[in-house]
């Protein structure tokens, strides 16, 4: 059966977040949805295993993509989850327990009602929350690579959270093939390369880590930058158009 939900998940050293994450997702489908779940691992401890065995016996699909390199980092992994992936509306989100499965039907519901080709889970619309991230250096952080984007590209002044892992996107929109994604921001990559037109949001709380380590650093900030730059270069002046209808 073709599902018509895909959900992508990367992974790296998460293991004490599959059964507890898978739980979680358990809990949102209403048994009348047909999902798959991509887990596309970089671990380097016993995740890989672990997301072997809780998947063993369940109902719907669950497959795994170990890369033994990590090319291109969290947002690759994303995109190599987003070329496989099969359903009609795809969900990126972390394997880290800080995005509640829970949000999903809101996400879809979202597009499906205004026709928008993404929604993006945003922390900071009303009705949204931050607090799961650690230290005002990291809301910082968040606040200022937000800024440098929109500076950037014109197309996201309307989105809110444009830092956001947490985003549901039409497979029809996708262009997998020009994706050249570096570090953990994938969004930016999706709306600026895929050239999204229509875009929404809903809320969410953005939860605190269970356990695992962030992968935020300084080094992975200057990444951020170096790559933001080369995507200006990249892309042209197209990209600074703003959203307009397909």
């Amino acid at each position: 059966m073709t599902p018509s939900l895909s959900i992508v998940i990367p992974t790296f050293n998460e293991s004490g977040n599959i059964a507890p994450l898978l739980a979680e997702i358990d809990d949102m489908i209403d048994g009348r949805t047909a999902v798959e779940i991509i887990f596309v691992d970089d671990s380097t401890d016993d995740t890989p295993e672990v997301i072997r065995r809780q998947s063993a016996g369940r109902r719907g699909s669950v497959s795994l993509i170990h890369r033994a390199t990590s090319i291109g980092g969290l947002a690759g992994a994303v995109a190599d989850g987003l070329r496989v992936a099969r359903g009609s509306w795809v969900v990126v989100m972390d394997g880290d327990l800080q995005h509640p499965p829970s949000v999903i039907p809101a996400l879809i519901a979202e597009g499906e009602r205004t026709g928008a080709h993404l929604v993006v889970a945003s922390r900071y619309i009303p009705g949204g929350d931050h607090g799961g991230l650690s230290g005002r250096h990291r809301v910082l952080a968040s606040r200022l690579s937000t800024l440098a984007a929109k500076v950037l590209f014109r197309r996201l002044y309307p989105v809110s959270d444009p830092m956001s892992g947490y985003f549901a996107v039409r497979r029809t929109a996708l262009r997998t093939d020009r994706l050249r994604p570096v570090g953990y921001k994938v969004l930016l990559e999706v709306i600026v390369r895929c050239q999204i037109r229509r875009i929404s949001e809903v809320p969410y709380g953005f939860r605190e880590r269970v356990t695992g380590d962030s992968k935020s650093s300084v080094r992975e900030g200057v990444r951020f930058l170096r790559h933001l730059a080369r995507l200006r270069v990249s892309t042209g002046s197209a990209t600074l158009a703003g959203p307009r209808e397909a």
